[in-house]
């Protein structure tokens, strides 16, 4: 911003409005050829001319450089007209050049140069639609202007080749100034603030003054005096334009209207000038026409980019609601069509979630280049079967969602049925033909819910509640029976829980079989601290979260605060390993050995610090699979074990290939080995056939001593047990292990 004018200044622009008040007084009197009126012209062409220096010496850098550029050009103005009242005006006959001429015609460069740089200042940033619309708005002003100005011109008797030139520049300047007056205004978004609509009012009126005095010369007329109030008005305006504060120009969208009607106006004007001259055979100055031609082609370009940007603007907004791989409505368009659905006053809407069943399971076997062929077609299919009052939508992933307006619950559950039934239609894939199934949940409103938020969070609960009761069917939200309810919210809360990082691991020592009983491990064990359930244990939650894909997430955070609370441990000179549990969505994703050595190079363990469990239910979901990632992960020197070895597909075939270090014999058989002669057969068996496959053994369950002592006769490798020790969060683990590390010192 400019400082605030002195004192002096404002005197000064009080005495330039009395003095113009004046002069408007003596030209109203007809007295203007008194001397004392000669003076005060003279004055009134001045003052403009240093107001602005004033001014221009405490503007910021580059407003004063404009600044500088305007007082010059006013000043030279007001000395040339000084020179010529003084020395010219009088002469008879009056000569065509003289020194004031060349005064003069200086300021109008200086006044474009001053135009030119408060655009840079004001205008940092200018689009390529306002450099067309400013070439379109002054090639086509100053080709309008040029055909009178130039069609008047004619040479003076006697005139030499430097008085036409002299004499010709002045209306060529009057033309470029009208150029770039609305050229400027085009720049500026066809807005302007106070210092530009100053700066181009007082240009447009000093412009208009000139071309009408030469014009009056030209024809041998006297030039009224308004005109050269006009020129006194015009230099004021000018002058006032320094005045206003300084600063850029806030970015506002340009009149539609403005920014439409002006270029077109103006490209018309040119187009029929243009016309009107090739058929009446008259004859316009060439430059009007090459100036015409060039704003007629400005404006074929304009509006060439200006279609481009349209259609842009348009495959945005389509690309914006739009689903890329299937071409369906995206989640966006589905959630703004509901809001309205949902304010109309008719019947509401029903809402359906549709999710495909083992999907991933089609990916994760042919690849996503077929899965992606799999989403197409289905979305393609459940087009066609549904009518065009229902929108569907790909919502993410292999899920969908529909949009029935006005429909009850029978109603949706025919459109239902209907997907349904052309989903089961094999799919022709070039590597396969796969069967679909799919998981529907369907909310009603109002029954379900009246708001967006609700009715969708029910048909997500209701899809989820199809997707694990295998009914074949749709599952409605209001047929939810309250025990499904409380399962669907707590995998929610469980959402949500893994985002606040509320799952925690306790853990239960691993002991040597043998009179030392040493510790050499320890496994984790995941429990989730509910804000109001307080401790929730595995089994509570984990075959949900098996269901809705979420163990892969529950694996991350497990390993992540094991593999932090074993490198605790070995800084505290305890380094036992920590045991892990894997699930099948763990042994199918093919990064996950990256995954475990990352965790390990960022927590500066060795391999052996880690060991990972899986039980034989894993292992013969997706055997290749599962056989693939322990070889990698058994390569790392990372440990494996068989979980609960003896519940499950227990075959000896499996166990010839699977690269693992232990057998973990399941508990059920381990507790009863005291008093069951057939469990404790089965237990001493295990061992021998572990021993003979070159791995150890370790009895789970083990509740009290006479059971370790059996262990220990049969040859068994490692226990655990309550017997030893219960599982216990890290601080108490961590208490127990330091005392056992001073018994065993003590005892050695």
């Amino acid at each position: 911003m400019f400082a605030a004018t002195t004192r002096r200044e404002r005197v000064a622009w009080r005495g330039l409005a009395a003095l113009l008040t004046a002069q408007v007084t003596i030209y109203a009197a007809g007295v203007d050829d008194h001397p004392v009126a000669g003076l005060l012209h003279n004055i009134l062409y001045l003052i403009p001319g240093l107001l602005v220096a004033s001014l221009a010496s405490r503007a910021p850098g580059p407003v004063r450089t404009a600044w500088a550029f305007l007082s010059a050009g006013l000043l030279s103005y007001a000395v040339a007209n000084l020179y010529w009242w003084t020395f010219v005006r009088d002469l008879d006959p009056e000569p065509l050049i003289t020194p004031a001429d060349p005064l003069w015609l200086a300021f109008y460069p200086c006044l474009v140069t001053a135009l030119v740089l408060v655009l840079r200042h004001r205008l940092p940033r200018v689009s390529a639609s306002a450099w067309m619309d400013g070439v379109i708005a002054a090639g086509a002003v100053a080709s309008l202007v040029s055909v009178p100005v130039l069609g008047a011109i004619e040479p003076a008797p006697h005139s030499t080749v430097l008085g036409v030139v002299v004499n010709a520049a002045y209306p060529i300047a009057d033309i470029a100034v009208a150029g770039c007056l609305l050229g400027a205004w085009a720049l500026s978004g066809w807005r302007a603030d106070r210092v530009l609509g100053l700066l181009i009012a007082g240009m447009g009126l000093f412009a208009a003054a000139d071309t009408v005095s030469m014009v009056l010369l030209w024809e041998g007329l006297d030039v009224p005096a308004a005109v050269d109030l006009a020129w006194l008005t015009a230099l004021s305006l000018l002058a006032l334009a320094a005045r206003q504060p300084s600063g850029h120009t806030r970015a506002t969208r340009p009149s539609l209207w403005l920014s439409t009607t002006v270029p077109a106006g103006l490209a018309v004007c040119c187009l029929g000038l243009l016309l009107w001259a090739a058929l009446t055979a008259h004859r316009i100055p060439p430059v009007s026409s090459v100036l015409a031609g060039i704003a007629v082609t400005a404006a074929i370009v304009r509006m060439m980019a200006s279609v481009r940007t349209a259609e842009a603007l348009g495959a945005a907004r389509r690309q914006a609601r739009t689903d890329e791989l299937t071409g369906l409505a995206n989640r966006r368009f589905f959630v703004e069509r509901l809001e309205r659905e949902l304010d109309r006053p008719d019947p509401g809407p029903a809402v359906a979630y549709v999710d495909l069943d083992r999907f991933k399971e089609v990916n994760d076997s042919f690849g996503h280049d077929v899965g992606d062929t799999l989403l197409r077609l289905v979305g393609a299919r459940m087009r066609e079967s549904l009518g065009p009052e229902v929108l569907l939508a790909r919502l993410g992933g292999d899920e969908f969602g529909l949009i029935m307006p006005g429909t009850g619950r029978d109603r949706a559950a025919e459109i239902v049925d209907g997907v349904l039934s052309t989903l089961r239609e094999p799919f022709v894939l070039p590597e396969v033909d796969l069967h679909v199934d799919a998981s529907i949940g369907i909310a009603v409103c109002p029954d379900d819910g009246a708001d967006r938020s609700t009715l969708l969070r029910r048909a997500d609960v209701a899809m989820y509640a199809a997707k694990t009761g295998h009914g074949g069917g749709p599952v409605f939200a209001t047929g939810l029976d309250d025990h499904a309810r409380a399962r669907l919210t707590m995998l929610e809360e469980l959402r949500a829980g893994l985002d606040r990082g509320e799952l925690v691991l306790h853990y239960q020592p691993k002991v040597t079989v043998d009179a030392a009983a040493r510790v050499t491990g320890v496994e984790a064990l995941v429990r989730w601290q509910h804000p109001t359930r307080g401790l929730v244990y595995p089994d509570a939650f984990l075959y949900t979260a098996e269901s809705a894909d979420l163990m892969g997430r529950i694996t991350t955070v497990v390993l992540d605060l094991a593999c932090r609370q074993s490198r605790l441990w070995h800084d505290q000179g305890l380094p036992v390993s920590v045991a892990v549990n894997l699930s099948v969505s763990d042994l199918r994703d093919p990064g996950f050995p990256e995954q475990v050595g990352e965790l390990l190079r960022r927590h500066r363990l060795p391999p052996a610090a880690l060991e990972l469990e899986v039980t034989e239910s894993v292992l013969m979901t997706d055997a290749d699979n599962a056989l693939q990632s322990l070889g990698r992960l058994r390569d790392m020197g990372v440990r494996l074990a068989v979980d609960d070895y003896g519940t499950g597909y227990s075959s000896l075939s499996y166990l010839q290939v699977l690269p693992v270090d232990d057998l973990k014999l399941d508990r059920a058989f381990v507790s009863r080995c005291g008093v069951d002669p057939r469990s404790a057969a089965i237990v001493h068996s295990t061992v021998q056939l572990a021993h003979s496959l070159g791995m150890q053994i370790v009895a789970e369950g083990v509740e009290d001593a006479d059971i370790f002592e059996r262990l220990r006769g049969y040859g068994c490798d490692l226990a655990q047990g309550y017997g030893i020790a219960r599982p216990q969060d890290a601080a108490t683990t961590t208490a127990w292990l330091l005392e056992r590390e001073l018994a065993d010192r003590a005892a050695a």
